[in-house]
């Protein structure tokens, strides 16, 4: 749209100075011309005096038809791309007296509406990242952006967390009650994960699906701050459990389990052309997300990689291993006790 609106601005101008340009050769070209065949200086310099307002006064016509005819223009070409709003009233006919503000009106309106678009896609990219996390990868975000599906393969951590309990909960307390639960912890759990650089997926019922970036290399850093997250979401959630237990229409008794993997999974839009969500498919969330369902109250539960990275940094025991469901083997989780040394959360 901009190139097409200056393209027809730059030839009015053009034509504008080209007209005014005109204008002073041929008064320059009258004067020499009568200069020939008049003797009388001064009756030469009226005529071309003369000469120069006739073509003066058609030049302004000119000028304010073209002038007019820029505004047209403009005025359409911000109605075409919908620069003015659709309420927008068009300019039909301009007076020289009224050219002026008219343009000025135009440009105005559709500067304020530029300003609109610029404040709802702002807003757009405030809810976007409401849903997909504030760090997602820049080709990520231009992909939900643009509506595209498809995905990429990424190194992270996921992470799984759900509610122990949550069924006879909702059995037991009025729906207001468990909405409030829920909005508490996942609050709560939302300023841990986040805080720490992970990003929530999605919320799934009573559960928690957060992701994490996953570095090449050396990864100590990064997986400390993991299990760290989830150390501190069983703190959280002790301390909110506590509340529960005593501030509803019936005592609630509720737990927490946790489960991380480390590996790879395909991060990007799923779904069809009108309906889509970014997420995160693959063998590492399925597993995440069975390591979760078995842990108990006050437990995290990691695979093997995440354990292979972490056990410099973290107290874990090796778990019998256990048939998962969608897995061929026996698979062997690992119980977190707590980060060395301290052994603090």
């Amino acid at each position: 749209m901009l190139p097409s609106v200056l393209t027809k601005a730059l030839s009015h101008i053009n034509r504008f100075f080209g007209l005014l340009g005109l204008l002073i050769l041929l008064t320059i070209l009258t004067s020499l011309e009568a200069s020939q065949w008049i003797d009388n200086q001064e009756e030469v310099f009226w005529i071309a005096i003369g000469v120069g307002f006739l073509l003066l006064l058609w030049w302004g016509i000119v000028a304010w038809t073209d002038r007019a005819g820029l505004m047209a223009d403009l005025q359409t070409a911000f109605l075409e791309s919908q620069m003015l709003p659709s309420k927008y009233e068009r300019v039909k006919n301009s007076f020289p007296w009224t050219l002026g503000e008219n343009q000025r009106l135009i440009i105005r309106t559709a500067a304020a509406e530029y300003r609109n678009l610029v404040d709802r896609a702002k807003e757009t990219q405030k809810t976007l990242e409401r849903y997909v996390g504030s760090s997602v990868s820049d080709q990520a975000a231009q992909k939900a952006a643009r509506f595209e599906l498809g995905g990429e393969l990424r190194r992270v951590y996921v992470l799984f967390s759900d509610i122990r309990g949550f069924t006879r909960m909702t059995e037991m307390l009025k729906p207001e009650e468990t909405v409030e639960i829920l909005n508490k912890m996942f609050t709560a759990m939302q300023e841990v994960i986040t805080q720490n650089g992970g990003d929530i997926n999605k919320y799934i019922g009573d559960a928690i699906f957060a992701y994490f970036r996953r570095p090449y290399g050396n990864e100590g850093d990064a997986s400390k701050m993991v299990l760290r997250t989830a150390l501190r979401m069983q703190d959280r959630f002790e301390i909110l459990n506590r509340v529960y237990k005593t501030a509803y229409s019936q005592p609630v008794e509720i737990g927490l389990g946790v489960g991380i993997t480390a590996g790879t999974a395909i991060v990007g839009n799923l779904g069809s052309a009108n309906r889509m969500e970014f997420t995160l498919i693959g063998d590492t969330v399925n597993l995440a997300s069975r390591l979760c369902g078995i842990a108990k109250h006050g437990q995290v539960l990691v695979n093997d990689e995440m354990a292979d990275v972490c056990h410099d940094y973290f107290d874990m025991t090796a778990l019998p291993a256990v048939q998962i469901k969608g897995k061929s083997g026996l698979i062997t989780p690992f119980l977190v006790n707590g980060e060395r040394l301290t052994m603090s959360r």
